[in-house]
């Protein structure tokens, strides 16, 4: 009777053993499967990042441009003001009338500002493009980084997610051991 019961441990032990090594498989898989999805999320979320440091530096590109523009368009203001000025003083100089003094200086002076008012107008256009363009850009470099943290966080989880399946195993040999010990009623000496 007594080889009965220890044949039967024997064999419960042996199933409780192999049930642990089907978990422990299938923890295995699920480990590597979680794995797998964390490494993907952690490589999509580094192409964001690349994404949105690469729409970042276009926005500074178009806003140097915008800058540029501004600056420009400014000076050519500014030309066309001298032109009209100099046209205006070659029609009064024509017409035999005091260039620098009276109405003709008032025109003069008239043109000057509009076509000073007009630069300035022109510049600032050109320096709030560039302001939109640069915030538009600090947003696309705070998405980058959200989303390069966002990756270091995946590539943590998917080295995590394989400690918790050497817990799993080690709870799986435990579970299989106390099991052995209960049936075979062979438990630890103290001594």
């Amino acid at each position: 009777m007594a080889v009965a019961s220890t044949t039967a441990a024997i064999i419960s032990a042996t199933v409780a053993l192999a049930g642990a090594a089907a978990g422990a498989y299938g923890a295995i898989q699920q480990a590597d499967n979680a794995r797998q999805q964390q490494e993907y999320q952690s490589k999509l979320a580094q192409r964001q990042a690349q994404i949105a440091e690469q729409n970042a530096q276009q926005q500074d590109e178009q806003a140097r441009q915008n800058r540029r523009e501004g600056y420009e368009a400014a000076v050519r203001k500014r030309q066309e003001a001298a032109r009209i000025i100099g046209q205006q003083r070659a029609a009064t100089g024509a017409s035999g009338s005091q260039l620098d003094a009276g109405s003709a200086l008032d025109v003069n002076l008239d043109t000057a500002e509009k076509g000073e008012i007009d630069a300035f107008s022109q510049r600032e256009q050109g320096l709030r493009a560039a302001h939109n363009n640069e915030l538009s850009a600090w947003s696309a470099r705070n998405s980058a980084q959200s989303s390069a943290l966002q990756a270091e966080y995946h590539q943590q989880q998917a080295t995590t997610d394989y400690l918790g399946l050497s817990q799993s195993l080690l709870g799986s040999a435990q579970k299989a051991g106390r099991n052995f010990q209960l049936l075979t009623g062979r438990g630890p000496t103290l001594g």
